[in-house]
């Protein structure tokens, strides 16, 4: 089967969420102002924004079930083995992250942003995982 799959786009954003990587490495432990804070909230939306897009294109490009929600999304990633069940659940960690730095912003404390302040591996394994399902099915 010939699959349309736009691996441009997909490159595009997971070379976003190395970024966002960086960014998260950068900052190296728990911000000491309100810049660093910032600075932290935004790398962890985006990179969350990044991971659900790319699974919304490959969904998208290889013909996947139609996705509920975002959740949705990386459980589809998951039963399609696009990613293993440890970066799974993770990025579903991020995935309610993503609704609290959204939705209510001004009730995020700094000890929930915390356990997320280490992710720059998760973001390169999801990367890796991706990378290695477009050169098996294409």
């Amino acid at each position: 089967m010939v699959y349309d799959v736009d691996v441009e786009r997909i490159e595009k954003q997971l070379e976003h969420l190395e970024q966002c990587a960086i960014v998260l490495e950068r900052l190296g432990k728990e911000p000491s102002n309100t810049e660093d804070r910032f600075a932290l909230e935004r790398a962890l939306h985006l990179a969350v924004e990044c991971m659900i897009d790319v699974g919304t294109v490959m969904i998208d490009g290889f013909i996947m079930r139609d996705p509920g929600g975002y959740l949705d999304i990386v459980d589809i990633l998951l039963d399609e083995k696009v990613i293993d069940s440890k970066v799974g659940n993770r990025v579903k960690e991020h995935v309610h992250l993503r609704d609290r730095l959204v939705r209510y912003y001004t009730e995020v404390d700094l000890d929930e942003l915390k356990p997320f302040l280490k992710d720059s591996g998760l973001y390169r394994e999801f990367r890796t995982q991706v990378q290695e399902y477009l050169k098996r099915e294409l």
